[in-house]
């Protein structure tokens, strides 16, 4: 299998979206997810060595489209916490407008499900993240992409292996991360209740980034995610199908579940 190298994309991880990251929105609930908390701060470190000029982030939240991943394409993005109670928190970002169009022309050209979409404030599964990972990188731009609701993980996967292409003939610095609590039912005080195969889900998970395996995530099918009431799975497919055939260097920063929900925090370094 050729592996490729010497690509635009630079780095990749995966974040934590949990609203209680934000300090003003957590406040003691944050103490219950330190070690999330610091992976974070460890994971917004190793961006910022990267140095990269634009940065994905890929959102399984907000409104998302039935037949379609989608791009929001606006002037500049802003947070939204207000849905939280918290109505102080406000950042801003700005698109990377030229891939944004590139994507939207080549996707087109292929046939494939990408819709633009604009909104003023980004969705708390790209805000989270970015609150974390944009704090000494003012100048980065934003890509932020929304999974779709109707396509299959196969079908994240494969689309995720055309934005790989895309990336790979950008002459910028590009960083992808992809949002994406795990479970919701790996624990007894789960909001769903506990299931196998919620805890099977994480397993697998962890177990695809220990063996640089991304194509491992195509066994894991819609009705085990589904089961597994996984909302970072469709995220998670599209990064995997990114990284696939791609050198890479992986790294658990953390992984734990306090409320019953799997938080993984990872550090994905291109060889």
């Amino acid at each position: 299998m050729v592996k490729y190298t010497h690509m635009a994309l630079i780095y990749s991880g995966i974040a934590v979206h949990t609203p209680v990251l934000i300090p003003t929105i957590g406040k003691d609930g944050l103490k219950l997810i330190e070690t999330t908390k610091s992976s974070m701060e460890r994971l917004e470190q190793e961006l910022y060595i990267a140095q990269p000029d634009i940065l994905m982030v890929i959102s399984p939240h907000g409104e998302s489209l039935a037949d379609a991943i989608s791009i929001n394409l606006q002037a500049t993005y802003c947070s939204k916490f207000e849905e939280f109670g918290d109505l102080v928190t406000r950042l801003d970002w700005k698109p990377a407008t030229m891939l944004i169009d590139r994507f939207r022309e080549d996707f087109k050209r292929y046939h494939l499900p990408l819709a633009l979409v604009s909104d003023d404030c980004l969705d708390y599964g790209c805000t989270v993240p970015l609150y974390y990972l944009t704090q000494h990188l003012p100048n980065v731009k934003i890509v932020p992409v929304r999974t779709s609701s109707g396509l299959s993980l196969k079908k994240h996967y494969e689309i995720g292996k055309s934005l790989r292409s895309e990336i790979g003939k950008s002459t910028v610095r590009v960083a992808v991360i992809a949002s994406a609590d795990l479970s919701h039912r790996v624990g007894e005080n789960s909001p769903e209740g506990l299931s196998p195969k919620g805890v099977a889900f994480d397993e697998k998970v962890q177990e695809i980034l220990r063996d640089k395996n991304p194509a491992g995530f195509l066994d894991i099918d819609d009705e085990w995610a589904k089961e597994a009431s996984a909302c970072g799975a469709s995220s998670l497919a599209m990064l995997f199908g990114i990284l696939d055939e791609i050198n890479h260097i992986p790294e658990i920063f953390s992984y734990e579940k306090p409320f019953g929900v799997g938080y993984l925090v990872a550090s994905i370094r291109i060889a």
